[in-house]
């Protein structure tokens, strides 16, 4: 192929490439139980997103170092919620229900007397457990996605060890 063959040639494979990518988000794009999650609470209650300083570089240092057995995590929090309590535990439930598929559990749901709301749910997925926490309180929600590995999450809870410091308070022998 000649020169300037081969420029049209890599000018028709960018174009058709962009072209596939500009499509390919709406036709095969499918939200995950977190986005949805996230997004119910900033479409239904006008939950304005927190930023959180630096939570790439713990993202990234998790990562790498697997602390106590979580391969990975994300936080999202959320402040000025506009909801009613009334009807906050029935739509959390449907949007928990409808965000996950039948592969999670649910582990938890608290309603205390004042309105604090937790809800969880767990799946196994391959040698890993996935978690998912949504807390709802007044007027601000945190939500968080975790992987961990299950055996590795045992046994630092009995030996709380990370880079060989003890995290207990006692001394090791």
């Amino acid at each position: 192929m000649k020169r300037s063959g081969l420029k049209a040639f890599a000018l028709a494979v960018l174009l058709g490439a962009a072209i596939a990518s500009a499509a390919a988000p709406s036709a095969f794009a499918k939200s995950n139980e977190f986005d949805k999650v996230c997004d119910h609470l900033e479409e239904r209650y006008e939950a304005k997103k927190v930023k959180i300083p630096f939570q790439w570089l713990a993202r990234a240092a998790v990562g790498i170092v697997k602390p106590a057995g979580v391969k990975s995590f994300k936080v999202t929090v959320y402040r000025d919620l506009k909801f009613t309590r009334e009807s906050l535990d029935s739509e959390m439930r449907w949007v928990m229900s409808d965000a996950f598929d039948s592969n999670w559990s649910p582990i938890l749901r608290v309603i205390s007397r004042n309105g604090e709301q937790v809800y969880m749910n767990a799946r196994e997925y391959k040698d890993n457990v996935k978690v998912l926490l949504v807390t709802i309180n007044r007027d601000e929600a945190v939500v968080v996605r975790a992987k961990f590995d299950a055996d590795k999450l045992a046994e630092f809870i009995e030996n709380p060890k990370i880079f060989g410091i003890e995290l207990d308070g006692q001394e090791s022998s």
